[in-house]
């Protein structure tokens, strides 16, 4: 079951009886933490420090041997002696132990969701936010968008400038496999001069048992990892499928579509149906369906009734009226003052004219808030890909669901922790010992080809830009460096968009087809059937 594991909720138990002691604590962890970093705390190359060092401003640093649990820029590493990783079974419990070191204010938004039931009253499962997607979050990668044809040169020349061996180094891709994804494959073979390894699962899941194989195949290694959305004339996870018979408009990513579909019809649900009734003396209630106030579902939404409704002495919100369809509660004052501050519009006037009817009351629609509700969802299939979607999904379903562009946001949250998951397993895979590594992780944007457009050769390969959400670096003693979206887009700013590397595809493509083809044989080269030749 996603969402409520007894990892979590014993994670959560611990970190309420240290939540007091963090604060206090904080200087203390600090001057632990930043003896770890090797940096100089800002982008540039410092006197006397390493590439890495000026490249990958604020990292911390973690190293293959021993028993140990780094911070690694937001990275959770659990390894055993050996570098063994543990079972992904324990990544629950990995993701609460990185709250403690990520400091009081991740703690506390870790278990901001209360654990209490009573009758009338439900609240979600304890769950873990994951990659938390802010709206700053959002914005940072989104700010640092580039086109396909800028970011693979200057990730080339960024691997250049950590020594990273030209000719020798084999890319991967971790990619959908989405037919618009081609195009970025085709950037890494003409700025690496050589086709990417394949990593990728439906979704952009990292495929981390190919490790073994892709070290194998070079010398030095990157690897490149990106869920996707699409974009069509402003809308998010849309894109037009030139090849199809009408052209028509489809989802992009399918299957990210699909996961969140569930989530997306249950919140939309919700907002419809809880209703909100104001009048003039400052009467204010919420009238909320008896069915989602069921605590024995198996899975659904469940509404957080003490941030939308007064409590009683006991703490718990208590009805003030009822009926087979419904309980009617006091609102929250706090609510109240948003809705009454609100920009004028069609629903804020109706709730303000005091309509007790429940065909007249308006519903809450955005005012669902985020930290009003959350979900428990049981799921069939624990298999990879789709079992990392959708516990990556679930980890930050309240943003996702709340946010201007839910596709986007699910597209981010599903990169910035399956660059978590994979930066362990990186680290901790003997494969990669005594290799450069670097690993970068984002979003990749499908841009819509215009309709009537079939024919152009401008949109035959599409345009594909590159939204940066986090890097991994790890140089060829063990040592680990990372950056997040921000800080990684500034450092790809700093390097050229021409690369002196670059292959011509298409007279190479020439030279392979004017060459001479070989002969396909089997057994001796003389062809006898019962060879004696010397």
């Amino acid at each position: 079951r996603i969402g409520l594991s007894r990892r979590c909720q014993e994670g959560q138990k611990m970190g309420r009886t240290v939540y007091s002691a963090v604060l206090l604590l904080l200087p203390v962890a600090a001057a632990y933490i930043t003896p770890l970093s090797p940096v100089t705390g800002r982008l540039g190359r410092a006197a006397g420090a390493s590439p890495a060092s000026s490249l990958f401003s604020g990292a911390a640093t973690a190293r293959r041997q021993g028993a140990a649990s780094h911070g690694l820029g937001g990275v959770q590493m659990q390894m055993e002696k050996g570098g063994r990783q543990r079972a992904l079974v324990d990544e629950d419990a990995a993701m609460g132990r990185r709250f403690l070191v990520s400091g009081a204010m991740a703690l506390a938004a870790a278990m901001g969701l209360p654990n209490t039931a009573s009758a009338g009253y439900t609240s979600p499962p304890t769950k873990l936010r994951g990659a938390m997607m802010s709206g700053e979050t959002i914005a940072a990668s989104v700010g640092g968008a580039q086109r396909w044809g800028d970011f693979a040169p200057r990730l080339a020349n960024l691997c250049n400038e950590l020594g990273f061996a030209q000719g020798d180094t084999l890319p991967s891709r971790a990619f959908c496999s989405d037919e618009n994804q081609m195009y970025p494959a085709i950037q890494i073979t003409k700025h690496f001069a050589t086709p990417p390894f394949d990593h990728g699962r439906v979704g952009g899941v990292v495929a981390t048992d190919r490790h073994g194989p892709h070290a194998a195949h070079g010398k030095d290694l990157v690897l490149v990892a990106a869920s996707h959305v699409g974009y069509d004339a402003g809308n998010w996870g849309k894109y037009r499928r030139l090849v199809t018979e009408d052209d028509h408009v489809s989802t992009s990513c399918g299957m990210i579509s699909a996961i969140l579909g569930w989530y997306l019809a249950q919140y939309e649900d919700a907002q419809n149906r809880i209703r909100l009734v104001m009048n003039g003396d400052g009467d204010a209630r919420v009238r909320i369906p008896t069915d989602l106030l069921d605590p024995n579902r198996p899975e659904g939404m469940y509404l957080v009734l003490s941030r939308m409704t007064k409590t009683g002495p006991n703490g718990l919100p208590v009805p003030i009226g009822r009926s087979a369809a419904y309980q009617e509660y006091e609102m929250l004052p706090a609510l109240a003052d948003r809705i009454k501050k609100a920009p004028k519009n069609d629903v804020n006037d109706k709730i303000n004219k005091g309509m007790y009817d429940e065909a007249e009351s308006a519903p809450i629609g955005g005012y669902l808030s985020s930290e009003m509700f959350g979900f428990r969802r049981e799921t069939v299939d624990r298999g990879e890909p789709n079992y990392f979607l959708e516990r990556h999904v679930l980890a930050n379903i309240q943003e996702i669901l709340t946010s201007a562009a839910p596709m986007l946001t699910a597209a981010l949250a599903i990169s910035q922790l399956e660059f978590e998951r994979t930066a362990r397993t990186l680290i901790a895979s003997p494969a990669y010992k005594g290799k450069k590594v670097f690993f970068c992780a984002g979003v990749n944007v499908d841009i819509s080809p215009a309709e009537g457009s079939k024919d152009l050769l401008d949109d035959l390969l599409g345009d594909t830009m590159f939204l940066p959400v986090s890097s991994l670096y790890i140089d060829e003693k063990g040592k680990a460096y990372s950056m997040q979206a921000m800080a990684f887009a500034k450092a790809l700013s700093r390097q050229s968009t021409q690369n002196a590397a670059a292959v011509d595809l298409e007279e190479a493509m020439r030279l392979t087809g004017a060459a001479k083809p070989t002969k396909l044989q089997v057994g001796a080269s003389c062809g006898c059937p019962a060879c004696t030749c010397t």
